[in-house]
């Protein structure tokens, strides 16, 4: 049974944290969750083509992103994801959850640097691109996408609050994002990925989240650069190890592994090269997924499927049309929650990469093996 549409709130604030406790606390990607954001498409438009777009985004996808950068996507569908999104909020709410969303934005005006412009932004709908939370600290990720460079400012107001109530605040240096990144001797640097070494840049979605551990992959808008800035700037409390999947699109990890419980990991069969990180889990690949060849995705494959949310150790929101792996989490001792989502899945996304899960009932505890000593 899928969900149908019910009213939500939709900025509804934040509220007073419990006594002696910071707002933020989030250590995994499982431990019950108390309190999210949720992403907002309003005012949605094309990314501005940059030629580092092609190494990741699908490429029936190419022509649109070329022509229409800055221009508001479909009417009708960016309407049919947003009641997507909505529904999603009302599911949360009733597991429990409180739900919080990011303000309006106009993503629809051209901005510049000196070195380069863009036509528009994009959206406020993926937090998890953007923003990471590790334990009571916020990190604001230095995205290399040009047209994402103002993305966070529709979380500002929420991410001022929690500093306000005692989270610690931490953002990436701001980068230049020119040619010197992007350049032919910049892709020679990187082994062929998209992005060089000439500054440090990551997306947050490339960072999964054990506790103490923290596992990243370089991709083609995350550099050893940014990973080691991650690494240095979170200090010795925490131990960030690089892992190589079998992904020549590499953009988000969260579309090749999903940690949804201590000891248990969804992976991408595709994609996930096995690693003595995860000596001793029990490991899950994902079912192929569901979704019809002719439905229309700008940014991402079909494996977003397995992009699911973690509600606690035993409960995960998963896309309703995705019944070969509803059955075979069910079947691995977990409760399903289904919602309807294939709109939101052609944005670039699922419930991982909507969400930023903010507050998680739990510690910093150590799941994963001889992280200590393996760092990529």
């Amino acid at each position: 049974m899928t969900h149908a549409a019910v009213s939500v709130s939709a900025h509804p604030g934040i509220a007073a944290p419990r006594a002696g406790a910071c707002p933020v606390n989030s250590f995994t990607e499982w431990d019950p969750l108390e309190e999210v954001v949720v992403g907002r498409l309003d005012n949605a438009v094309f990314p501005t083509w940059q030629p580092s777009m092609a190494d990741t985004m699908p490429e029936s996808s190419w022509g649109d992103l070329r022509a229409h950068g800055g221009a508001p996507f479909p009417a009708e569908h960016l309407r049919a994801a947003r009641e997507e999104l909505e529904i999603l909020c009302a599911v949360l709410e009733a597991e429990g959850v409180r739900v919080r969303r990011p303000d309006p934005a106009p993503h629809d005006k051209s901005f510049a640097t000196p070195r380069w412009s863009s036509k528009g932004g994009l959206y406020a709908g993926m937090p998890r691109d953007c923003l990471m939370v590790v334990g009571d600290t916020i990190v604001e990720a230095p995205m290399s996408w040009r047209c994402r460079y103002f993305e966070t400012d529709a979380f500002r107001e929420l991410i001022k609050g929690w500093f306000r109530q005692g989270a610690r605040w931490m953002a990436a240096p701001k980068p230049q994002l020119t040619e010197d990144l992007f350049s032919d001797e910049a892709a020679e640097d990187g082994d062929g990925w998209a992005v060089g070494e000439f500054e440090p840049v990551f997306d947050a979605a490339d960072v999964m989240r054990f506790g103490r551990d923290l596992v990243v992959q370089r991709s083609h808008v995350t550099n050893e650069f940014g990973i080691e800035w991650l690494r240095r700037s979170l200090g010795d409390g925490f131990r960030v190890s690089r892992i190589d999947v079998d992904d020549p699109h590499a953009m988000h990890i969260d579309a090749t592994l999903a940690p949804l419980a201590p000891g248990k990991l969804l992976v991408n069969p595709e994609r996930y090269i096995p690693h003595e990180l995860f000596d001793g889990w029990d490991i899950l690949p994902a079912p192929k997924p569901a979704l019809p060849s002719d439905w229309p995705m700008y940014f991402c494959s079909p494996w977003v499927s397995m992009n699911v949310l973690s509600l606690d150790p035993e409960t995960v929101v998963v896309e309703s049309h995705e019944e070969p792996l509803i059955e075979a989490l069910t079947a691995w001792g977990f409760r399903c929650v289904p919602v309807d989502f294939r709109n939101v899945y052609s944005f670039g996304g699922s419930f991982h990469c909507v969400t930023l899960d903010v507050a998680r009932t739990g510690g910093c505890g150590s799941y994963l093996s001889g992280a200590e000593t393996i760092h990529g």
